[in-house]
C-alpha cells in the first residue's frame, strides 16, 4: 500500500497506517515525525479534536498573519477534504477527519493556493466630446431673454392688449419675407398647431401668445428656413 497515491486529493501519498503525507515540493518528501533534528520547530499537537459544527474553508485561516499556527484545533475544509487541524510543526499541518484518516499541508504551500485574487483596476472610460446643439424653437412659456453683459440690450416693444380678432396667417406668408421677423411683429400667425399673436420681437427670439394668455418663443432664422421656400 505504501506509496499509492489517492486520486481524489493532489499531491497526497497515502502510508499503511492510513494516513495521507501533503507533499508541496515533491511526493517523495519525508515526515518530519520521522526525522532527528536537534534544531526541530516546536510541536503543537490537539489530542481531542471537535468535529462540531461547519467545516470553515482554509482560505479564512490563510489570510491570517499567525497562520497556520492560528488554525490549530479548527474544523477545516480544504478542497473537499474535511478535518480537524490535530497538529503543527512548523509549518506542517495534520489534519484528521472523522472517519480516521490523515492528511498532512504545507502552510506555506496553501497560503500561496488559497491567497485573494487582486482584481484589476477598471480602466476609466474616455469622456465623449459634447454634441453639438442644434438651433430648435424655444418653447418654454415667459422665459426672459439672457443678454451677454458686454451687449447693448435692445429697447423692448411689447403688445400688451394683442388683437386675436383678425384671420390667423401662416408663420411662412411672413418667414419668406426680407424683413421677418419684424415683419410679423403684431400678426395672428400659426406656427404647425400652435396660434397666437406676435407680441415682442427681441433679436431674433420671437415671441407668440395665445389667446388664453400663454406665450411661446420661437426662433426666427429656425422658423425662415423651415417655412420659407427654398
Amino acid at each position: 500500500m505504501e506509496g499509492w497515491r489517492n486520486p481524489t486529493i493532489p499531491f497526497a501519498i497515502v502510508s499503511a497506517t492510513n494516513e495521507a503525507v501533503w507533499s508541496m515540493a515533491s511526493p517523495t518528501t519525508s515526515d518530519p515525525d520521522n526525522e532527528t533534528n536537534s534544531s526541530a520547530p516546536e510541536q503543537k499537537i490537539v489530542t481531542n479534536p471537535d468535529f462540531s459544527g461547519t467545516p470553515t474553508p482554509i482560505a479564512e485561516w490563510t489570510q491570517r498573519p499567525d497562520f497556520p499556527q492560528c488554525a490549530l484545533g479548527a474544523y477545516v475544509s480544504i478542497r473537499g477534504f474535511e478535518g480537524v487541524v490535530v497538529e503543527i510543526i512548523g509549518q506542517s499541518m495534520r489534519i484528521v477527519s472523522t472517519e480516521g484518516v490523515k492528511q498532512r499541508f504545507n502552510g506555506d504551500r496553501l497560503k500561496t493556493l488559497f491567497a485573494p485574487r487582486e482584481r484589476p483596476q477598471p480602466t476609466p472610460e474616455p469622456k465623449a466630446p459634447p454634441a453639438k446643439q442644434q438651433a430648435q424653437p424655444d418653447t418654454e412659456e415667459d422665459e426672459e431673454e439672457e443678454d451677454d453683459d458686454d451687449e447693448v440690450v435692445p429697447t423692448r416693444q411689447y403688445i400688451a392688449n394683442p388683437d386675436f380678432t383678425a384671420p390667423v396667417c401662416a408663420i411662412g406668408d411672413y418667414a419668406k419675407q426680407a424683413d421677418f421677423p419684424r415683419c410679423a411683429y403684431g400678426k395672428y400667425v400659426s406656427i404647425a398647431e400652435y396660434a397666437g399673436v406676435v407680441v415682442e420681437i427681441v433679436k431674433d427670439s420671437v415671441r407668440v401668445q395665445c389667446e388664453s394668455g400663454g406665450i411661446r418663443r420661437f426662433n426666427a432664422p429656425v422658423l425662415r428656413k423651415l417655412y420659407s421656400p427654398r
